[in-house]
């Protein structure tokens, strides 16, 4: 039995309300990008006008999996921060 190795990629768009909000987000998750949580996968967060634009490539479906969902967290996380603080 062979064990092929599957990479992944994914696009996330998320439309935002703000530029301001936006900007706050992409300056937070850029670091994120630099020493991701895994070495199995990459990952480049941009802007198109207010929609942050995070793509993620991997190794592994499974790599590719815990990368978006870590960074689905932190976008949401930092939004309920944002709120609190507007």
């Amino acid at each position: 039995m062979s064990s092929n190795i599957v990479a992944g990629k994914s696009v996330i768009e998320i439309p935002l309300e703000s530029q301001k909000t936006a900007e706050i987000l992409l300056a937070a998750l850029t670091p994120e990008t630099k020493s991701g949580p895994s070495d199995r996968a990459t990952t480049q967060v941009s802007l198109r006008d207010t929609v942050l634009i995070i793509e993620v490539e991997a190794a592994d479906i499974t790599a590719l999996r815990a990368a978006m969902n870590s960074y689905i967290a932190w976008v949401s996380a930092c939004i309920k921060s944002i709120e609190q603080v507007d």
